[in-house]
């Protein structure tokens, strides 16, 4: 058998050699490939353009994950629509506590109920009626999940979210879906979002969250009111004006017993003179005849470390009095649940806020931010060139950008939720294993 081997020098030579017949194939070689090309770099023209067309299309979807999903959470609806079907719940007696350690029958019913939510793997270990390291592991998910201390303890919070059943957290998913109306769902970054009932703030910039702080929020008689604006300016060194609701049912009643508590806390008395204001003594007033019908003062508390607006306050356009402002009693940020203001936010990195706000919406840079924090100007109004839209929210229920569904405490009452019958106290402890 002949094998021929033909090499590129071997190949050059034939071609050197072709017949005049042969000269047809040769251009018909030289336009196919010349198509060849031009077919592909129409090609990666084509791929190029419907980049750059649908590049800004991907990237809004993308920032719609961060950090509260529509589309996440209507999955997870689709999810607790399957649990309140199939899923028995068992509600534990009021009375019950477990901590690590422990020993009860009830642990067997609170096992079930977080296998069923997810929070606890079908495969773990058969630890009987034990409270083991894996459920203690387990209830601290739920914890997170719910807002709660995370100690891996059963105690009363952390029983009475236990005991909210997968028919009632779906009632509770589906009207929080509702309320991601077109401005949640639509809007793009830069953006500062607070969510109440989470007491957390985010900022949002080029589709990632840049910052994160827990915020301190209205108490249920006093609440923070959602709404849609912008932060357009950045007050620093501020002072404090008194609402007149807070002097009359909070400070006149010092005043009584001590007109001196004025010049302690840094403020000064002034009185109107129906087209302005002078600085009035506060020992020369008769405040046990000063009530709200008669008061014609205000306090002004001036800058300072007892401010109660702290260093920084963003006033922003609302019908109410309501801004977000930094405050001097940071210890109040350690508890889980921060409803204790008089309807203003309280913000635990005020500093990074105004820095982001002032660098970004009106592009200065940090040297110049520096400077204007160095120099101590008393309540120095700085306008934001270009304002960053603000939503304040109310959602008791999403899906964290890690994919895990997080519920909280309906602090205002508006959620609307119908009680859905469980399985009773009286039946679940029939249940238990006998023997105990």
């Amino acid at each position: 058998m002949k094998v021929m081997l033909f090499t590129c020098s071997s190949f050059s030579s034939a071609e050197t050699t072709l017949t005049p017949q042969s000269l047809l194939f040769r251009r018909f070689h030289t336009y196919t490939l010349l198509g060849a090309i031009l077919f592909t770099m129409l090609r990666l023209l084509f791929i190029l353009s419907l980049s750059v067309l649908t590049a800004p299309l991907c990237a809004q979807q993308q920032e719609l994950y961060r950090p509260y999903s529509k589309m996440r959470l209507a999955e997870t609806v689709k999810t607790y629509e399957a649990l309140a079907k199939h899923t028995t719940w068992h509600k534990l007696p009021n009375t019950t506590l477990l901590r690590p350690g422990d020993e009860s029958p009830l642990v067997q019913l609170l096992k079930e109920n977080l296998q069923a939510i997810g929070d606890l793997k079908p495969d773990s270990s058969r630890t009987g009626n034990v409270y083991g390291p894996e459920i203690t592991l387990a209830v601290q998910r739920f914890q997170d999940r719910h807002g709660l201390i995370s100690d891996g303890i059963v105690g009363p919070n952390t029983l009475r979210a236990l005991n909210v059943s997968p028919q009632q957290r779906l009632f509770q998913l589906q009207l929080n879906l509702a309320r991601f109306d077109s401005v949640l769902t639509r809007i793009s970054s830069p953006y500062v979002l607070i969510n109440l009932p989470e007491y957390a703030m985010v900022v949002v910039d080029s589709g990632r969250t840049i910052l994160r702080s827990r915020v301190i929020i209205g108490k249920p008689s006093l609440p923070t009111y959602t709404i849609y604006s912008e932060l357009n300016m950045v007050v620093l060194h501020p002072y404090w004006y008194v609402p007149t609701s807070i002097a009359v049912k909070e400070i006149v009643p010092i005043l009584r017993r001590n007109p001196g508590y004025l010049g302690k806390k840094g403020m000064r008395l002034e009185k109107s003179t129906g087209t302005g204001w002078v600085r009035t003594n506060p020992w020369r007033v008769d405040w046990q005849q000063v009530n709200a019908s008669n008061f014609d003062y205000r306090i002004v508390q001036l800058e300072g470390d007892v401010n109660e607006l702290g260093h920084v306050k963003f006033p922003f356009p609302n019908r109410l009095p309501q801004y977000l402002h930094d405050t001097p009693s940071k210890e109040l940020f350690q508890y889980p649940k921060r409803a204790f203001s008089h309807g203003c936010i309280r913000v635990e990195k005020p500093v990074a806020l105004a820095n982001y706000l002032l660098e970004r919406g009106s592009g200065y840079s940090a040297q110049k931010v520096d400077k204007l924090w160095q120099r101590n100007k008393p309540n120095h109004y700085i306008r934001v060139k270009e304002p960053v839209p603000l939503l304040i929210v109310y959602l008791t229920a999403w899906v964290d950008d890690q994919g895990q569904v997080q519920f909280r405490d309906d602090l205002y009452g508006y959620d609307v939720i119908p009680q859905v019958p469980l399985q009773g106290e009286a039946e679940a402890l029939k249940s238990l294993p006998s023997g105990n």
